[in-house]
């Protein structure tokens, strides 16, 4: 079950149980990382993120903190503030898009929380628009690429999570 070896895993770093309701974020995170930095803007709008997502998932449990400040501040440090290491961000990240894939999760997730499949997918898209790469006009101002290649792949892998309709 992937609840338990995303807790299992985060035993093993030595992080908070609570970072299993943020597992949501990591697919942000990895597209954030996609150009092998973070830039000022990209981390305020994931704290934003981050922030309307502890929201959502208190309103969902009556009022009651689900994510401490503190336990935030912690996942900053973990996987925000500085390049995690890419093996370790990977696991998280493998294990998180079961959990994402898990029904149990998102059908009962409130419209706000990243489990809803959208909402993390436009939350992606955000992130990867809030610094663009330099722009190369040779094709046109239409066509020009805006999205690291990179970071279009990560999130068409978060595409993939969206419910399909038949």
């Amino acid at each position: 079950m992937p609840r338990f070896r995303f807790s299992a895993l985060l035993a093993q770093h030595d992080l908070p149980p609570s970072f299993l309701y943020l597992a949501p974020v990591l697919p942000i995170v990895q597209v954030m990382w996609a150009d092998g930095r973070n830039q000022i803007p990209e981390r305020a709008k994931l704290h934003l993120i981050i922030q309307n997502h502890c929201q959502a998932l208190s309103e969902l449990a009556g009022g009651m903190q689900v994510v401490s400040p503190d336990d935030i501040e912690r996942f900053d440090q973990a996987f925000i503030a500085r390049k995690p290491d890419l093996g370790v961000l990977q696991a998280f990240i493998g294990i998180a898009t079961e959990l994402l894939q898990d029904q149990t999760y998102t059908e009962s997730a409130c419209s706000d929380s990243l489990y809803r499949r959208e909402r993390l997918f436009h939350a992606c898209l955000e992130i990867a628009a809030t610094c663009p790469v330099e722009m190369d006009n040779s094709l046109g101002e239409m066509f020009a690429q805006r999205i690291l290649d990179e970071e279009r792949r990560f999130i068409e892998q978060v595409f993939e999570l969206l419910p399909r309709s038949d």
